[in-house]
């Protein structure tokens, strides 16, 4: 450790200590490693004074993962009752960069120190939040925020103390901070329009989604849930025309709901970012109800009208059929395929298609029963109908 006594035109005695670690920090993402720390003997209280050192580490060694590099400062205070607080000092400052050991000067770096309690660092990988600053702890960068900090730099701080600093024993530390990317990857599904409609068991559920983040994607996801429980995964397929492309059939005994269904993306420091849609699954066939005919007698023409609604996936306008089935002795029906039975003859007339009728929202059809070669007698009415996903009913009079 070393120390040097500065002493203000004021009479005021300002005991900067400055601290020297060569040590590693792995766990916090700083490096304490300072080579040289400068600081002039005559410091008056509110003015400006000025601080330069400069890093020596093994780059390969320390900073592995390439990660952008900023400085972090700690001013400290020997006196417990009077702490460092927020705006006791302010700095700002540059770096001097050097290349082939220090020998050719490449540029100059030109950078600010923000002692915020909370901060939003935009940087190369992508953003980190830092928060609980304490009061005498400074981050400097640039607007690009990564000064790239290597051996031989020369760091030098432009320092102004507050005029009402208390007068005492001060400490000031300095060490490179990791920056780490603490920005969820962006996901975005982009086919959000297939999810408008209904899916039922076994269909295959396609799921395009753009993911990104600038450091890098590590894993990536898809998960059907419902009510916070996993249902099932959607599996990666490829990728192709810049989106992730997740494809897999529902399960056969997935029951009727409404799903959310999420694509997840996770990078490298474990952000992770997701995006959802609801997958509705439908699997209730539409609802058949009876207009006409009612019992009775009718002669040449006999008017047929269904009310058919679907409040899901919708009705399958194609699907709506009706068949007569003569009934014998008033009692047997005439079988699907036609008669006869035993010795009676009867008749199963074909499926017969119904239309839809905008203004009444009614399947009609009337049936000319004399072109359909149907003799005096009583019929069995059956109808049928599908939703747009081929959930069936059977309707029996």
């Amino acid at each position: 450790m070393k120390h040097k006594t500065l002493t203000t035109t004021l009479g005021l005695i300002l005991l900067v200590g400055i601290f020297l670690i060569g040590v590693v920090t792995a766990g916090n993402r700083t490096l304490y490693n300072l080579s040289g720390i400068n600081i002039p003997l005559d410091v008056v209280a509110g003015n400006n004074f000025g601080a330069d050192f400069s890093f020596r580490y093994l780059d390969d060694f320390v900073n592995v993962d390439s990660s952008p590099l900023i400085i972090q400062l700690n001013f400290s205070s020997g006196d417990e009752e009077y702490p460092v607080w927020r705006n006791d000092f302010e700095v700002s400052g540059r770096v001097e960069k050097y290349a082939l050991w220090g020998l050719i000067h490449t540029g100059t770096v030109l950078f600010k120190c923000n002692n915020s309690e909370s901060q939003v660092i935009e940087h190369s990988l992508d953003s980190q939040e830092i928060l609980g600053v304490s009061n005498g702890t400074f981050y400097c960068y640039d607007e690009g925020a990564d000064l790239k900090l290597e051996e031989y730099d020369e760091v030098y701080l432009d320092i102004t103390s507050h005029p009402a600093l208390w007068p005492g024993k001060y400490n000031l530390t300095a060490s490179m901070f990791y920056l780490i990317d603490g920005r969820a990857p962006f996901v975005n599904i982009t086919n959000k329009g297939l999810f408008e409609k209904y899916y039922r068991e076994n269909d295959n559920v396609l799921v395009r989604a753009t993911i990104s983040d600038a450091s890098g994607i590590s894993e990536k996801w898809t998960s059907v849930t419902l009510a916070g429980a996993e249902i099932f995964l959607v599996n990666y397929d490829h990728f192709e025309n810049d989106e992730y492309y997740f494809s897999m059939n529902t399960p056969v005994n997935i029951v009727e709901n409404d799903y959310e269904l999420f694509v997840f993306a996770e990078d490298g420091f474990g952000n992770r970012g997701n995006d959802s849609v609801a997958l509705k699954i439908d699997r209730s066939p539409p609802v058949i109800s009876l207009i006409s005919p009612i019992d009775g007698v009718y002669e040449e023409i006999l008017p047929i009208k269904f009310n058919v609604t679907d409040n899901k996936s919708g009705v399958d306008n194609n699907s709506v059929k009706v068949r007569l089935r003569e009934i014998i002795n008033g009692t047997i029906i005439c079988p699907e395929i036609g008669g006869p039975i035993g010795k009676f003859s009867c008749t199963t007339t074909n499926w017969i298609n119904l239309s839809y009728n905008t203004s009444s929202k009614l399947f009609e059809k009337e049936i000319n029963v004399t072109k359909l070669d149907l003799t005096s007698g009583e019929y069995w009415l059956d109808a049928v109908a599908n939703d747009i996903l081929g959930n069936k009913v059977e309707w029996i009079a």
